[in-house]
């Protein structure tokens, strides 16, 4: 659906190679890149589905979003352990400030150690403000999953975000396994009661923003981030939007680890 004009590219990689289908239409296989003018794609949410060339490999499918003049890179990791297979999806966004650059990165799960160009930053979420437009390096670390590495531009007057799903190692010694099993606290967001009895989710941190959805009075969903009196929330579906302070409240909520 294209809700804001214009165009935008698409980068998809897998490991093993497979089969690329975009709102349920076959469109080539991995390694693809839909990157020249001819094939850019109209600005608005797809349903991408990946189905290994292999046997013993499960599809995948996630909705992920086309930005105007902007490229979102899609890189997946099958695994025939249940859990193990790992997922990153980068894009990138306009900001305001022209003049600088910013990197936003997420993990699922959450609190995950943050290492950029071999310096620690802190837990996912977590936004850098202060990056310079040039190369990096990421890696996502978390005790119980795999290491997840990525390479990365940033450039100035844009968010680069980066959500990783993490992979469940499957080499740890019992002792190890018990102690990434043992509970951790994450940060949730419940919505609080509205006049209209839903609150909208904004495709961005403002009033004026456009709508991709409304959630109900008691729903809880995992916190990306948090900007001025907004908090950007996971959905069910797996997309990204904003809700405003007003109607919803941070809670930290114990979960075990898988």
């Amino acid at each position: 659906m294209n809700r804001q004009g214009g165009r935008g590219a698409l980068q998809v990689t897998s490991k093993p190679v497979s089969q690329v289908f975009l709102n349920g239409e076959y469109i080539g296989n991995t390694p693809l890149s839909l990157i020249e003018l001819p094939d850019l794609l109209d600005v608005g949410e797809y349903s991408l589905k990946l189905v290994p060339t292999e046997k013993d490999y499960r599809q995948w499918e996630q909705k992920i979003n086309i930005y105007k003049s902007a490229l979102t890179v899609v890189d997946k990791t099958f695994d025939k352990s249940a859990g193990s297979a790992s997922s990153s999806v980068i894009t990138l966004i306009d900001i305001n400030d022209k003049s600088k650059s910013e990197l936003l990165v997420v993990s699922f799960p959450s609190g995950a150690q943050v290492i950029l160009d071999n310096s620690i930053k802190g837990n996912t979420p977590i936004l850098i403000d202060d990056i310079t437009s040039s190369d990096h390096e990421i890696k996502i670390i978390k005790d119980g999953y795999k290491e997840k590495a990525v390479k990365v531009k940033t450039i100035s007057g844009k968010r680069l975000e980066v959500v990783a799903n993490l992979g469940i190692r499957t080499d740890l010694t019992q002792e190890n396994l018990e102690a990434s099993n043992s509970a951790t606290l994450t940060q949730k967001i419940r919505i609080l009661d509205t006049p209209t009895g839903f609150l909208r989710v904004r495709e961005s941190a403002s009033l004026d923003s456009g709508q991709v959805g409304t959630v109900n009075p008691g729903d809880t969903f995992d916190l990306v981030s948090e900007e001025n009196s907004w908090f950007q929330i996971k959905l069910s579906d797996e997309s990204i939007g904003w809700v405003s302070s007003e109607y919803a409240q941070k809670e930290e909520v114990e979960v075990e680890n898988n």
